[in-house]
């Protein structure tokens, strides 16, 4: 078994497909998530920011959408490959939320570290979370405010941020918000 995985690691194995994971249409998907994004007023403050700090972008394909952070200035968005499985608006709030996840420690939101289980390391993931999951329901109010879709706002329902949603939408306030995020976090 041993001599397998040895030789394994050393032909660096013809695998199906490529090693390299980037997006086939990664400009085209950047570009109609940034003009997305550009037509909200929340969407233009995060592209701001974004320019204002040499954010950079890439593109991988992947399972399911998403998006990851790295270092203090790189955002990976997450696309399947087949693209007209993927809604727009998905994407553009993904990338929202990752120029979000991006600023918080310019507004004072540090980020959080995995496996710090200190009460100030949970507060931080908590904090984190929350900020982002509000970034989400704003950009998704946007958004249905200029299209008036019930899509994107469906995906808040199945993830489990309905109430939250609607709690932003009827200007609740932040420790309202935080209320109801926590009890529906914890209920899972």
């Amino acid at each position: 078994m041993n001599d397998m995985l040895k030789e394994f690691g050393d032909s660096h194995a013809q695998m199906a497909g490529s090693m390299d994971y980037q997006h086939p249409q990664a400009q085209i998907i950047l570009d109609e998530c940034q003009g997305m994004l550009g037509k909200l007023p929340e969407g233009k403050r995060l592209l701001a920011f974004a320019q204002e700090n040499g954010i950079k972008y890439q593109v991988i394909t992947g399972k399911v959408p998403d998006f990851h952070i790295s270092g203090n200035d790189l955002l990976t968005l997450v696309c399947p490959a087949n693209t007209k499985a993927v809604d727009l608006d998905e994407m553009a709030c993904n990338m929202g939320m990752g120029i979000r996840a991006l600023e918080q420690p310019h507004i004072g939101i540090p980020r959080p570290h995995p496996g710090n289980n200190t009460p100030e390391g949970i507060h931080a993931v908590r904090r984190h979370f929350l900020d982002i999951t509000v970034e989400m329901c704003k950009i998704v109010s946007e958004i249905y405010d200029m299209d008036n879709k019930s899509k994107i706002v469906d995906l808040l329902d199945k993830l489990g941020h309905r109430e939250l949603y609607e709690a932003y939408r009827s200007g609740k306030s932040k420790e309202e918000m935080a209320d109801i995020y926590f009890k529906s976090v914890n209920a899972v």
